[in-house]
């Protein structure tokens, strides 16, 4: 174990390199033993099919930071136990990789996450939030980040100013929680921090498991029988990049898998007329993508995928949503909300067919489940009901916008 710096002070703090198993150990059991950590990674993601970890750095209450160099730790289970256990609280922001990272180690979810960027979203504006604007908001402190951002975290050794950069990122975040905890304690809101946090991770293990083809940039507007050979094709690239460990890009730009999809060539000569396909590197799958056409071509009937179905309304959906939008907007500023965290425009859409069109029959929409049912459901449901009048109170005021409910004339 490398020690860089050692003091109580949280402004000046303890400082540890771990390379070695038993060092490695031994924080595990600090870890454990002290029942709450933050936690971060720097990783590398532009060369490989999955980001490779290249630096784990933790953060206990008392000050003191540890980074795990994983090129030289090779067993990290126990971190990831720990992180799968519902007695250690681990504080992160931002920390949708650090959850795949935990997924894809243990095949479970992390337990008690605490995702500071979320839990700002839901006592001020301005979600997402940068780490060094929440610490300035929440700490009103002005940390100085360095010059590492375009930092390789895979060559060795790591320098100082590196492992400075890094730590950094975990420094601060047992004491911002702190804060926060108390805040949204006192606002009653701390309820709704843990299940947006348990959204979050739902999210983030759901697009392990999404059907990736559906996202191809252009797939909507394929016909059936060229979405089954764009679903053969992203397939075929997801396992061969898999296998070699690049990026799946790597192996067929998304653009030039959809065309493919769409002209269907018969041939090596006929896929070599589409633009780019003449690379090099694509040219040694040549034969083989010319097949997986061929194959995916002759599906039919219940075989082929699904088109995606439309609203049947779509220019009232946009005109609706965007009312609503003021609406929500009016009102989460009111409540010193971040509007971003509570509604996306999908969420507002979701609501109008809803609400409007389905007559507030079948699955309920995002906006009238938890917390998010309190705060604006009520209220969008008067808007699009005609029972809420909208004005311009005072335009040079914070507020300036104005919702009375005709009902009873309050706002």
């Amino acid at each position: 174990m490398q020690t860089i710096a050692k003091s109580a002070r949280p402004d000046r703090f303890f400082v540890s390199l771990i390379t070695t198993q038993s060092d490695f150990q031994d924080l595990c059991d600090q870890i454990r033993t002290a029942g709450l950590v933050a936690f971060d990674t720097e990783f590398v993601s532009e060369t490989f099919y999955r980001p490779r970890l290249c630096l784990l750095q933790f953060s206990l209450a008392n000050g003191a930071c540890f980074g795990v160099d994983p090129f030289l730790v090779d067993d990290l289970s126990e971190w990831w136990e720990i992180m799968t256990d519902e007695t250690t609280t681990v504080i992160v922001h931002g920390g949708r990789e650090e959850i795949r990272f935990c997924q894809f180690a243990t095949g479970r979810r992390p337990r008690l996450l605490i995702d500071v960027q979320v839990a700002e979203g839901l006592r001020s504006r301005g979600f997402p939030i940068s780490y060094s604007n929440l610490i300035t908001r929440v700490l009103s402190r002005s940390i100085q980040h360095g010059k590492e951002t375009r930092t390789d975290w895979q060559h060795r050794p790591l320098t100082q100013q590196q492992l400075d950069y890094a730590l950094e990122d975990v420094r601060y975040l047992p004491e911002v929680w702190e804060t926060q905890k108390l805040s949204l304690q006192k606002q009653g809101r701390l309820d709704w921090a843990y299940a947006e946090i348990d959204r979050l991770i739902d999210s983030v293990l759901a697009e392990e498991d999404r059907e990736g083809w559906v996202r191809l940039p252009g797939y909507g507007r394929l016909s059936r029988k060229e979405m089954a050979v764009a679903k053969a094709l992203f397939l075929w690239r997801n396992s061969e990049a898999e296998r070699l460990n690049r990026p799946q890009r790597r192996i067929l730009r998304d653009d030039l898998l959809v065309e493919l999809a769409h002209r269907q060539p018969k041939s090596v000569r006929e896929l070599n007329m589409t633009r780019d396909m003449n690379r090099r590197d694509y040219q040694q799958y040549a034969d083989r993508m010319v097949e997986i056409i061929k194959e995916a071509g002759e599906l039919s009937g219940d075989q082929l995928p699904q088109k995606p179905t439309g609203t049947g309304h779509p220019a009232q959906d946009e005109v609706l949503a965007r009312i609503l939008g003021l609406a929500l907007a009016n009102q989460c500023q009111e409540l010193c909300l971040s509007m971003t965290l509570v509604a996306t425009a999908a969420d507002l859409k979701d609501f109008v067919r809803w609400h409007v069109f389905d007559k507030r029959r079948g699955p309920l929409p995002r906006l009238m489940e938890g917390w998010r049912a309190g705060v604006c459901g009520q209220l969008l449901a008067d808007v699009l009901d005609g029972n809420v009048t909208l004005r311009v109170s005072d335009p040079k005021s914070e507020y300036p916008l104005e919702f009375v409910r005709d009902r009873d004339g309050a706002k």
